[in-house]
């Protein structure tokens, strides 16, 4: 009877987890300079500007392939670890994002060209 109480909640506890988990989109990064951000048919253009995690709100999407179309030396790279994309407060996303690079957050503006 105890097993049977365990393996229950076992899976109970693997089917709450899978509801928990957020619906983020899936990114892919361009080290052209400037990175190119693509997410959801939509491409944006990173910026130099830095924000604070307090500018910021939930993350919205992940960056799962990264295009090299440009050699850097491993000591100069501007776009290593490209990651974690995130809702700028106050500005929709239709506008701008933030993504994590190298352990700082980017504004990266929506292309209007």
């Amino acid at each position: 009877m105890k097993n049977a109480i365990t393996i229950a909640l076992f899976f109970v506890s693997i089917i709450l987890s899978g509801c928990n988990s957020p619906n983020l989109s899936d990114a892919e990064f361009t080290n052209i300079t400037p990175a190119e951000i693509k997410m959801d048919n939509v491409t944006y253009l990173l910026t130099e500007e830095i924000l604070t995690t307090d500018e910021v709100e939930d993350q919205i999407g992940k960056v799962t392939q990264i295009q090299v179309l440009v050699s850097y030396s491993e000591a100069q790279n501007p776009y290593k670890n490209p990651s974690k994309i995130f809702k700028i407060k106050d500005i929709s996303v239709e506008k701008a994002i933030a993504i994590q690079v190298n352990d700082k957050l980017f504004i990266a503006n929506i292309d209007e060209s």
